[in-house]
């Protein structure tokens, strides 16, 4: 090797205050927003990656984790209390990716995958056991997905005290930092998905943020992208489909929300350039995640889940090339894989990334319907706006309030579906534009049809309006619309091909079907949240949310959703009736029939 210098910094650390931390008798790094220059000489940039030969020297009682594989502990004759601990990262990194953490851990060995291990302090130890014994099946589903081993040598997962650790999740190099707070026992239930989603995350970035990484900074929503929609995955695979469709419907509503002028877009170069990461952290960095997932999922649906596959398998194949200087992906090689390995066409990718990708704002869809008899035909008035005004692509603006309406805007490439309910079945109709005219009318021919209806006689006894003496209303009528018709009611985008606010009006009837005979999770969501946001409440609507609470079969996140809307539905108006089901619903899980008092066995297991 020729003009190769060899550079020695000697260094020391007084009363560091970022960086690293100490507390008690650990201490650990953090390296956010570029402070790993902050405990160690370096280029602290993250395009400037290198390889890193490690050696720490502790206390013989404490365990020294860092990145990389451990090459040996030395123990010396001169010093027999002390301990060198050996590391060697022999795959280039950006700096901001080595960690430390030090302190007397338990080492627990996954019996599964002798390349990953975990460990905690020792009176943690039986918390750790219950929640990493699931952790080799999303090792092993990324490895299989990827079709490529693990890149690093061996993956190291350490939880520090909740006191000291200053943020939940701290990826580094082969390894990651957790708070001792994910922990649990197996008598916790409520704490379990979050947990795994969490390490399943920081294990996805081990492949794309840090083995994988952007080719400038402005690519990387890229990289924070394909890390959420691995960790997608996951949920799918092991947690249900159930699970991942309320996290998305949750995280695409939260984004439409956050999403407006003032937003910094995913990819603008002067954007990236100023803010040096900052739009990377806190909760406006975890909404712009979530973005990059679901444009993501956006471009998957339009290819195919299987071409999708294969464009993530090459983008990893080609970073195991030996050959290549760097493993770096831009937005501009991805879009070449949409189009090679996705088949998408050009123009579509001509005008998908510089709208989603390079401006802020998500569509809004207003929508009213009436159903035309004669021609058996539902007649679908569209409204679209944008919750951004389109000149915050170039340079952000200050000004609207979140969700605001804004018309004139260029329109979204692509056409969204609209899923209709009948009599007779269910039928999608992709019949509407994204880009064009901000006002559309859409005519969707009906398959049903509507038998004629008989007209009910008093019943003898009965009253001169055909009701009787005790009942309430019958119901002769057909309460589907308030109309005669074969709707029963009308979803658009069911799929989430789209990253839109929707919002329909069809009557309460219509929402009440939705919510208790389709069994899409997204479906009920909006149902709910519609249902309890109606200026007039019924006891209709009282009677829903309360079927959609009590019964078993509805996905549990639903049925919480209907407890929190019985809760607003709680009114004059309503007689508080839905108060009252709530209470019937505590006492019939937690009370004693004997004594009406709280069972001392639920209080214990409560407690």
């Amino acid at each position: 090797m020729q003009n190769v210098k060899l550079v020695r910094i000697e260094y020391w650390l007084e009363k560091p205050e970022v960086g690293v931390h100490f507390m008690g008798s650990s201490l650990h790094t953090n390296n956010q927003l570029r402070r790993a220059h902050c405990w160690f000489p370096c280029v602290d940039f993250g395009l400037q990656r290198c390889c890193y030969d490690l050696e720490f020297t502790v206390d013989s009682k404490y365990v020294a984790v860092s990145n990389g594989t451990l090459l040996c502990q030395v123990i010396t004759k001169d010093d027999p209390s002390s301990k060198t601990y050996v590391y060697c990262v022999n795959i280039p990194v950006a700096a901001e990716f080595i960690t430390l953490a030090v302190g007397p851990f338990e080492v627990l060995p996954d019996p599964h995958n002798g390349v990953v291990s975990h460990m905690c302090m020792p009176s943690n130890l039986s918390k750790l056991q219950c929640t990493v014994s699931f952790f080799h099946t999303v090792f092993s589903y990324y490895e299989e997905y990827l079709a490529a081993t693990f890149p690093f040598g061996s993956y190291k997962q350490v939880f520090i005290d909740s006191e000291t650790a200053l943020s939940s999740t701290c990826v580094g190099a082969s390894m990651s930092i957790f708070s001792s707070q994910l922990l649990y026992d197996e008598r916790v239930i409520d704490q379990v998905i979050s947990t795994r989603i969490k390490l399943a995350n920081a294990l996805a970035q081990q492949w794309f943020g840090i083995y994988i990484t952007a080719e400038t900074a402005n690519d990387g929503w890229l990289l924070d992208g394909l890390a959420g929609f691995l960790t997608d995955c996951f949920i799918k695979r092991f947690l249900g489909n159930n699970e991942a469709r309320y996290r998305r419907y949750k995280a695409n509503e939260a984004v439409c929300k956050v999403d407006v002028d003032g937003a910094t877009a995913l990819s603008l170069s002067g954007a990236a350039a100023e803010l040096y990461g900052t739009q990377a952290i806190g909760v406006l960095g975890k909404i712009r995640s979530w973005k990059a997932v679901a444009i993501l999922q956006m471009l998957e649906k339009q290819m195919g889940p299987e071409s999708f596959r294969k464009i993530l398998q090459r983008i990893v194949h080609k970073a195991e090339d030996v050959i290549r200087a760097s493993r770096t992906l831009s937005t501009k090689e991805f879009r070449h894989l949409a189009n090679k390995i996705g088949n998408l066409e050009r123009p579509f990718l001509k005008e998908f990334f510089p709208r989603w990708v390079e401006s802020c704002g998500c569509p809004v869809l207003r929508m009213g319907l009436s159903y035309n008899k004669r021609r058996n035909m539902i007649e679908l008035a569209v409204l679209r706006g944008c919750t951004s005004n389109m000149s915050s692509k170039s340079a952000p603006a200050r000004g609207t309030v979140s969700g605001e309406f804004q018309a004139g805007d260029d329109g979204w490439p692509g056409m969204m579906s609209v899923r209709v309910y009948e009599l007779d079945g269910m039928y999608d109709h992709p019949s509407l534009p994204m880009a064009g005219d901000t006002c559309q009318l859409l005519e969707i021919q009906c398959h049903s049809k509507l038998a004629a209806r008989r007209i009910q006689r008093p019943k003898k006894g009965g009253k001169g309006d055909g009701s009787d003496d005790n009942g309430e209303v019958t119901a002769a009528l057909d309460t589907r619309m308030g109309l005669e018709s074969p709707l029963l009611w009308l979803r658009a985008d069911p799929e989430m091909e789209y990253l839109a606010q929707i919002q329909i009006h069809q009557p309460v009837q219509m929402w009440i079907s939705q919510l208790e005979k389709d069994k899409d999770v997204v479906a009920q969501l909006q149902a709910i949240a519609t249902l309890c946001s109606f200026p007039r409440l019924s006891f209709s609507i009282v009677n829903a949310l309360n079927s959609c609470l009590i019964d078993p079969k509805v996905f549990w996140r639903v049925r919480i959703e209907s407890a929190f809307a019985l809760a607003k539905t709680a009114t004059e108006e309503t007689d508080w009736d839905g108060l009252m089901h709530l209470i019937k619903f505590y006492k019939s899980r937690r009370f004693d029939p004997d004594i009406e008092l709280p069972s001392l066995f639920q209080v214990q297991l409560l407690w």
